[in-house]
């Protein structure tokens, strides 16, 4: 088991299944800002609807 130390938060975030290819523009914001150094401390995951998941997964590529 992993001692408290070594475990790192996550922040997750859901979409709603009426999610639209705009609501990217969300998603690329969050990407961004993910990349700075004052958001180095927690892991990050993005819950898009089915519609979205290649797209956002585009969008992702080489983030964190």
């Amino acid at each position: 088991m992993a001692s408290p130390a070594s475990v790192r938060p996550l922040v997750a975030g859901n979409w709603k299944m009426n999610g639209l290819a705009a609501a990217l523009d969300e998603a690329r914001k969050v990407r961004d800002r993910l990349g700075e150094a004052d958001y180095a401390a927690a892991d990050a995951m993005l819950c898009p609807p089915a519609t979205l998941v290649a797209l956002l997964a585009k969008e992702a590529a080489g983030s964190r």
